[in-house]
């Protein structure tokens, strides 16, 4: 029993012995990874610092991001380096995380970024997943010999022909949107929430332009259109977070930038639509007789100029998702800013009704009329300027880039670079007082005053936004529906200034706001 008792007694104190000492080589281990990686963030965040390139000093793993779409919204934190390292380079050093990124803050550099070197930043750096996520695969995300072979093929669907082509699509959804309002006030004054009204007018505007659709988002908020596209661009996902610095990794994990309800509801509605148009021979002239004829060049064997059907949802998933959100924003803010100056939408309101009485037709506008309207053009641009919804564009270097006039500075091959869109808009270099709204900024003479580059909401050169033109069309259209009909004043309840959603890649209103809606006789 003696026996027994010893060995087991041996036995136990050998097993403690063993398990002290897995226990001091795991913990030697864990401080061994710690004080590497610890080693290795020290020499990460000395980057720009070997440099010699101004940058601000960097915290522990979140860099130069700290509160980034918690308590900041990316512009915040960009206008803050912008202002004070602007003046000592052509670009500021941050840190998103732990990469290293360069913000864009001269405007000849910027120039050729966009325009004259534009072969070497044609890549705007983001992730896309064309096998298993095939709605990330648009003109936006794309780059390299993928772009250059789509974006050609695109060009033509937003020319001036097919922009007239649309715009009665466009008027008809303004004149809903006008009915509904003036069903809502009943012939007398109302506060409204206007935000959400907006989103359902340009949805119903896309719908019917782009996808041939009524879909009634005005009269039914609540429409699937409306929904998934509010999903689209406003679900939370932060998936897309590991997606950006770990590309190669995520294509081998299969993930998707796109949440799967919104996946399935465009590839159904798209296959849908296109297979209906080729059974049944039906040709209206719009989008997707376009994306029709490319899918038949496809079939014909015609690769170079025919597209998937994949990648025509790809295309057209892209173009409601840029144009949503994007759109009611700009003619919401249009409308606060009008209300705050009731001058300037007065001045624009004798603008819409003296040249619609010249150039309309049978006193309702006219695409000829739409194209006179300068001030209204001056007005947008103002809003744009004062407040861009893309308030960054992204761009990636594919080879190594020297900066022309700064014998230090370059640009290595896959460096990301940012230009700050917010902070360039409120330069007082370029716009004086920016915080005040002033339509005059935009005349033909103040633009030639100032660098191409220091107004760029949809960004310059071969990629400069495809939409565009159909864009500020939408704007235009709904603005001048909406003031022949009402005067816009503020109310108590509207936020002044406003204020923005910080978790939202966009420039987001903070929960939407109120104006006052007066009819006009």
């Amino acid at each position: 029993m003696s026996y027994k008792f010893n060995d087991a007694g041996v036995t136990l104190n050998q097993s403690k012995s063993v398990c002290q000492s897995e226990m001091s080589v795991s913990i030697s281990l864990v401080a061994f990874v710690l004080i590497g990686f610890y080693i290795w963030m020290k020499w990460r965040f000395s980057y720009f610092q070997r440099r010699g390139i101004a940058h601000e000093q960097p915290l522990p793993i979140v860099g130069n991001m700290w509160g980034w779409r918690v308590t900041k919204h990316t512009s915040q934190i960009l206008q803050k380096l912008y202002v004070k390292y602007k003046h000592l380079g052509p670009f500021v050093g941050a840190y998103f995380l732990m990469t290293p990124i360069y913000i864009i803050t001269d405007m000849e550099l910027l120039k050729r970024i966009f325009i004259k070197d534009f072969g070497n930043f044609d890549s705007r750096g983001l992730f896309y997943n064309e096998q298993d996520d095939p709605l990330s695969a648009h003109l936006f995300a794309v780059y390299g010999s993928k772009w250059h072979s789509l974006r050609p093929r695109m060009t033509p669907i937003f020319s001036g022909a097919k922009m007239k082509l649309m715009f009665p699509a466009v008027t008809r959804t303004a004149q809903e949107l006008v009915n509904v309002i003036k069903e809502r006030c009943a012939g007398t004054t109302i506060s409204l929430e206007i935000t959400k009204l907006l989103a359902c007018y340009t949805s119903d505007a896309i719908g019917t332009a782009i996808f041939g659709l009524e879909c009634n988002g005005l009269r039914n908020p609540k429409a699937p259109f409306v929904q998934m596209g509010l999903n689209a661009m406003l679900k939370k996902r932060y998936d897309y977070i590991f997606c950006l610095f770990f590309p190669k990794l995520s294509l081998k994990l299969h993930l998707k930038r796109t949440p799967a309800d919104v996946e399935a509801f465009y590839m159904g509605l798209v296959k849908d639509t296109i297979n209906y148009r080729e059974q049944h021979k039906i040709k209206r002239n719009d989008f997707i007789d376009i994306m029709l004829e490319m899918k038949q060049k496809y079939d014909a064997g015609n690769t170079e100029e025919g597209l998937t059907l994949n990648e025509i949802a790809a295309q057209m998933y892209v173009f409601l998702v840029a144009g949503f959100e994007t759109t009611a924003t700009t003619i919401s803010l249009a409308l606060y800013e009008l209300a705050r100056h009731e001058h300037i939408q007065s001045q624009l309101r004798e603008e819409i009704e003296e040249t619609i009485e010249k150039y309309g037709e049978n006193g309702e506008l006219s695409y000829e009329a739409l194209q006179k309207m300068k001030y209204l053009e001056q007005v947008i641009s103002e809003t744009l300027r004062k407040y861009p919804v893309a308030t960054e564009h992204l761009r990636r270097t594919n080879t190594h880039y020297e900066v022309r006039g700064h014998s230090t500075h370059y640009l290595p091959a896959g460096s990301q670079l940012v230009i700050p869109v917010y902070s360039i808009h409120h330069d007082p270099e370029y716009y004086p007082e920016p915080e005040k709204f002033l339509p005059e900024r935009f005349t033909e003479e103040a633009i030639r005053q100032r660098p191409s580059c220091a107004f760029i909401p949809f960004g310059q050169g071969p990629r400069i936004c495809i939409g565009m033109r159909f864009g500020r069309i939408k704007v235009a259209v709904g603005l001048i529906a909406l003031l022949r009909h009402f005067r816009f004043t503020l109310t108590p309840e509207t936020p002044q200034p406003m204020t923005f959603e910080h978790h939202s890649f966009l420039l987001h209103t903070k929960g939407g706001f109120k104006l006052r809606v007066e009819p006009l006789q």
